[in-house]
């Protein structure tokens, strides 16, 4: 019995191998079968000594699969030919005819289906021998349905050489006509590309019939340019022509100043259907002028310009340096300087003051030097980028944190470093008034103010040349102020008297440098997590060893001195491995809420949010940026506000670009901006672009937005904080 169970359980085993076998042979046979029948085809009989023609390749593609264009477009391969030609024989690229957007889930692709002819022009030789040629070409493409399947074929064509220098159509005439007529054409149509919070392809056309055309959509020649999935919408323009909008892509950005190309395909009704016309297109992509909304003074300013040049730049950046003086990073160094004006007269405050403009206009040219040599490494950066940095954060920790024991009284070198205690020698006064204001400029950067949102976005994207001489210009417009006040003798004879109430105005003026350390400490320990809190935690205590020796008499200066660098440098030695480098966050799904109900920022989750018919405002913030710290305190975390996004029902996410974001980046560069703050207001409609809010936000003004997005006459009443 048991060797009748054994026996037919070995029975049992082969045979469904057998019946294995033959399943997966026929699966692989299945699988196999290409998808494509594929040949060459020529459009004469005959080859002309020196005369180009055509041959094609001719792709016969079964039903619901496609092959794809030279820019497949989300995903895919384009076919290509691998030529094997006799001597003399040259072939040109593959003349693509137009193709069709195919959808494949949330993506697009771009290709052809049911058949394609891939035209290629080939030159024979002037001198050529009577008889046959033959001519080789290995075809690779990649054929998709709900999989995709590479596949490939070795293909011939062979053609005698005409003895009588005639030659006559093939059969395949018909078909490379038809070819033909699907390729694209050039236009003469003035076309220009804007990049703004999206890119617009404006097209002058004043002799194209609006009545007949249906559609029209732009195929660009290189992937990274649009969103492929994203609708294209198309608004006629009065004066003749059209605009073309167009989500933008990844690259776009790195593109300013550069061409994009592509096909623009106009579906035009002919009664008994529809045709599809390609023309090919080539712009330079420009950036768009900024919508600008930080005062209405600023809105009026620009208002009726179509874009901004290297002048309104200028003039932006002048009027945003001089506002940034009364920004809250810059107030307590600019409160030093003044009270040094205050102890000085006639040609000693004109040299101050030449000396504060110098130290400006050096800091503000070394930073566009940095910013432009970045640039060209390829860095994606933004106004405030090198608070991005743990180490920048901790250095200016160590700094405002000596001056300010400086200030105090803790140590003294001959003099404070900006210009308070005992008269200084002329040298050092300079020195002094030279080193303020390198250190405003560091204490700027933080900071944004009205105007300089559009000045930084436009310097930001245009050439190296424009963006030094805007940067330049907001550093005349921020030392401005301090140098009138240098040559005003009235304006400082109206300053108090110098006297014994500036020490201590000078110690009181060490607590708001005590101030920015607190705040400095609170943006490392977001960027560097409890490593960095202790890594601050090191260095106050070293710097304070450091000062508190330097300012014993208990030997020769330069001994004390010494002690106090060797102490400095042993403090520096205990930081690697506690400041972790900017860490590149990628975009975030996730809906977690804040402490002040806002969801975490990405673009997919604003457009899911409108997508279910949902407003939604955007705050693009850090840390480091007390501007933003400021609005989020004044206007964006008040029961008014909440109240406001309750009645609108309006969705709030945050971005934190305390630490470097590309995402953000992308999004600051699509609007015209540098730096954060930004705010931006979404309607629920896709289709239309959002407001751009002001730089600087009261309550009012953000309820007042939402109202108008609602379409209300007026919001909720303020309720204050």
């Amino acid at each position: 019995m048991h060797r009748i169970i054994a026996i037919a359980c070995h029975l049992t085993v082969a045979l469904t191998a057998f019946i294995c076998a033959i399943a997966t042979a026929g699966a692989q046979e299945i699988e196999r079968a290409p998808k494509v029948q594929a040949d060459l085809i020529s459009r004469v009989t005959h080859i002309l000594p020196g005369q180009p023609f055509e041959i094609g390749l001719r792709q016969i593609i079964e039903p619901k699969w496609h092959t794809y264009w030279k820019n497949p477009g989300d995903s895919g391969e384009p076919t290509r030919i691998s030529w094997e030609l006799p001597d003399g024989f040259s072939a040109s690229d593959i003349a693509w005819p137009i193709p069709e957007a195919i959808p494949v889930g949330p993506l697009t692709n771009y290709g052809y289906s049911d058949q394609v002819i891939l035209p290629v022009t080939i030159t024979p030789p002037a001198a050529l021998p009577a008889g046959p040629v033959t001519l080789t070409a290995t075809a690779t493409w990649l054929v998709c349905e709900k999989i995709c399947i590479p596949e490939s074929a070795k293909l011939s064509l062979t053609l005698p050489v005409s003895t009588d220098k005639t030659t006559a159509p093939s059969e395949f005439e018909q078909i490379f006509d038809m070819a033909q007529r699907s390729r694209p054409i050039a236009i003469d149509w003035p076309v220009s590309a804007q990049f703004g919070s999206d890119l617009r392809l404006d097209v002058d056309a004043p002799d194209l019939s609006t009545e007949r055309i249906t559609k029209v959509e732009f195929f660009p020649a290189e992937w990274g340019f649009i969103d492929h999935a994203a609708p294209q919408p198309l608004e006629w323009r009065r004066q003749g022509g059209f605009t073309l909008k167009l989500k933008p892509g990844e690259l776009v950005a790195d593109h300013i100043n550069k061409n994009i190309e592509g096909i623009l395909v106009v579906t035009e009704n002919i009664g008994e259907g529809t045709a599809r016309n390609g023309f090919n297109l080539t712009a330079q992509i420009q950036a768009a002028a900024p919508v600008i909304g930080t005062t209405e003074q600023e809105t009026a300013a620009v208002d009726g310009i179509s874009g901004i040049t290297i002048w309104h730049a200028i003039v932006f950046a002048i009027l945003g340096g001089i506002i940034l003086n009364a920004m809250p990073c810059v107030l307590p160094i600019l409160s030093l300087k003044i009270m040094s004006l205050a102890q000085h007269s006639g040609a000693d405050a004109h040299r101050g003051g030449i000396a504060y403009l110098a130290g400006v206009m050096a800091s503000f040219a070394i930073l566009a030097a940095i910013l432009i040599l970045l640039r060209s490494l390829g860095a994606s950066l933004g106004w405030g980028f090198q608070f991005q940095s743990p180490a920048f954060v901790l250095a200016m920790i160590a700094l405002f944190f000596a001056l300010g024991l400086s200030m105090s009284g803790v140590f003294d070198i001959g003099g404070s470093v900006v210009g308070f205690g005992e008269k200084l020698t002329r040298r050092s006064g300079l020195s002094g008034s030279f080193f303020t204001g390198m250190l405003a400029t560091i204490a700027a950067t933080p900071c944004t103010a009205p105007y300089m949102g559009a000045a930084i976005g436009y310097a930001f994207v245009r050439s190296d040349i424009e963006t030094f001489v805007v940067l330049m210009a907001l550093g005349l417009g921020f030392a401005a102020p301090i140098v009138l006040l240098s040559f005003a003798d009235a304006a400082r004879r109206m300053l108090p008297k110098p006297g014994p109430w500036m020490e201590t105005l000078k110690q009181a003026l060490a607590f708001p440098l005590y101030a920015t350390v607190a705040w400095l400490a609170w943006v490392l320990s977001q960027q560097s997590g409890s490593d960095g809190v202790l890594a601050i935690g090191i260095v106050l205590t070293g710097v304070a060893l450091a000062a508190w020796i330097i300012g014993r008499p208990m030997a020769e200066l330069r001994i004390r001195l010494g002690l106090a660098a060797t102490i400095l440098i042993g403090t520096g030695l205990l930081l690697p491995g506690l400041l972790r480098a900017p860490p590149d966050i990628p975009p975030s799904n996730s809906t977690a809420v804040d402490m002040d109900g806002a969801e975490r920022f990405s673009l997919d989750a604003v457009e899911q949010h409108r997508r279910d018919g949902r407003p939604v405002f955007v705050n693009l913030t850090a840390a480091w940026c007390i501007s933003c710290k400021v609005n989020e305190r004044v206007a964006l975390s008040t029961d008014g506000f909440r109240a406001a996004l309750h009645t609108h029902n309006i969705v709030y996410l945050k971005g934190d670009w305390t630490n470097r974001n590309d995402e953000i980046a992308a999004v600051l560069r699509s609007f015209g901006r540098a730096g954060v703050p930004l705010y931006l207001l979404y309607p629920p409609d896709t289709t239309k672009q959002p407001l751009v809010l002001p730089q600087i936000l009261t309550e009012a003004t953000v309820i007042q937005y939402f109202a108008s997005l609602s379409g209300t006459t007026s919001g909720p009443q303020s309720t204050g904080e």
